[in-house]
């Protein structure tokens, strides 16, 4: 299920997340640019409020290769509105630079072959 539409914004991709328990606007998926390690994000999730415009840490991403030879970004979003963390991913969806982050609820962990 596509749960958001993002663009690729110079290094980051910005976008909103729609049609789950919440809606956010001004996401935005920021390059780690001190990484720690290999097991350390590639990302930052960061958020802004409507209200406030204050900005939040919503969950981070990791880049992953499907068994089909696709790049995507593997994503953890948490936050108190989510029961639960959610694993989604977020693929490439056109040429001129759409992505969409799905979720499926058949989808475990870092398991590529569901893109």
């Amino acid at each position: 299920m596509k749960i958001g539409d993002f663009v690729k914004d110079g290094d980051a991709y910005v976008g909103e997340l729609s049609g789950f328990a919440v809606n956010c606007f001004g996401l935005r998926f920021v390059p780690v640019t001190d990484k720690k390690g290999d097991s350390a994000p590639d990302f930052i999730v960061t958020g802004k409020e409507e209200a406030t415009a204050n900005e939040f840490e919503a969950g981070a991403a990791w880049r992953k290769t499907s068994k089909q030879g696709k790049p995507y970004l593997s994503v953890k979003l948490d936050g108190p509105a989510l029961p639960q963390p959610i694993q989604c991913a977020l693929i490439r969806t056109t040429a001129e630079g759409g992505y969409a982050l799905v979720w499926s609820r058949d989808r475990k962990e870092g398991d590529a072959a569901a893109l």
